[in-house]
């Protein structure tokens, strides 16, 4: 099964090797990129998943020679495989130890439509009190994914408060979760953003990508600007991007 992978990926990434010099950068990996596309990734997941099983998953993970590609593609087969709940967190757990990068997280998460609710909601939290910089963003991506409602928002900006990971990739998903909060919950967020509980620069950097988004009206861009200022003269910028490539708010990997 791992032999036929990995062919199946190196014939997928036929004729893409500026596309995976360009990738390595934007996802930061330190792991080879083959150089396949994210949409055929996805396309050979689900043509995968029908037949694969949580132990055959399991399998594939404990693999030796990983890319970029297959880390990813095997984070892509628990998400369409035809898994319990229960067996689709345990394998989770399992990928997450392995990834490098912040694309095989933002990738790897979808949107669920029949899931218990309950059980990814408390994985969710576990993984926020990790001391692993991209569980900890997993489980920010994951409730701005599935979360992000009126039955859950008050939970959400109640959990964010108990994380204490200082990494770039958790303060730019943060930072994320709170632009796209925004959108349907705009005086509820900002008041959260001013609470005294998220540092100046992850505040700025929402104010920043909600400033970049065409879903607010012209009053709350206006609010936004002068919060974003605000901000600004408090931020002490601890990053520097030129060290960090990718890693924005939006990845939309599938459209490169």
């Amino acid at each position: 099964m791992l032999h036929n992978l990995t062919r199946q990926l190196k014939t997928l990434a036929q004729g893409n090797e500026s596309y995976a010099a360009f990738n390595q950068r934007i996802v930061n990996t330190k792991m080879p990129v083959i150089g396949v596309r994210v949409p055929d990734l996805r396309r050979l997941a689900r043509e995968l998943a029908p037949d694969m099983s949580a132990a055959g998953i399991s399998k594939l993970l404990t693999a030796k020679n990983k890319s970029f590609d297959y880390v990813l593609l095997c984070g892509l087969l628990i998400t369409h495989a035809r898994l319990d709940d229960q067996a689709a967190i345990e394998l989770t757990r399992n990928y997450l130890p392995r990834v490098d990068s912040w694309a095989h997280i933002d990738v790897f998460i979808e949107k669920k439509r029949r899931f218990a609710g309950e059980i990814w909601w408390d994985f969710a939290l576990e993984c926020l009190q990790s001391e692993a910089e991209f569980t900890v963003r997993y489980g920010v991506i994951s409730l701005m994914t599935n979360f992000l409602d009126e039955a859950h928002i008050g939970q959400v900006f109640a959990a964010l408060r108990n994380v204490r990971h200082d990494g770039y990739y958790v303060k730019m998903g943060l930072a994320w979760l709170y632009a796209t909060a925004a959108v349907h919950f705009f005086e509820l967020t900002l008041a959260e953003l001013e609470n005294g509980h998220i540092d100046a620069w992850t505040r700025n950097k929402a104010y920043q990508k909600m400033r970049e988004s065409r879903r607010f009206t012209p009053e709350e861009q206006r609010i936004i600007r002068q919060q974003k200022e605000d901000a600004n003269d408090q931020q002490t910028n601890h990053f520097s991007s030129r060290h960090y490539q990718g890693a924005g708010f939006s990845p939309c990997l599938q459209e490169i």
